[in-house]
C-alpha cells in the first residue's frame, strides 16, 4: 500500500518545478515551493538543492546548524 501511495504521489503530486530564490535565516539556507510550500535544503557552496524532500519531511531536513553541503 505504501508503495501505491508513493507512486500516485510521484504521478499526481507537485513536481517542484517553480522554486522562490535562496532564503538564509539563522543557520538555514533553503529554497521554497511556490506551488506547494515545500522547503528544500540549499548548498551556498555547489549552489543547488542539496536533495528533494517530502513536504512531510521538511523539518528532519532543515535543522539548525547544518550548513554543510555533505
Amino acid at each position: 500500500m505504501r508503495l501505491l501511495l508513493e507512486l500516485f504521489r510521484i504521478l499526481c503530486g507537485c513536481h517542484h518545478l517553480n522554486l522562490s530564490r535562496v532564503f538564509t535565516l539563522g543557520d538555514r539556507t533553503y529554497r521554497v515551493c511556490c506551488n506547494c510550500g515545500a522547503q528544500f535544503a540549499y548548498c551556498l557552496e555547489t549552489m543547488s538543492v542539496l536533495r528533494a524532500a517530502r513536504p512531510t519531511a521538511v523539518a528532519q531536513d532543515l535543522k539548525p546548524g547544518t550548513r554543510s553541503c555533505s
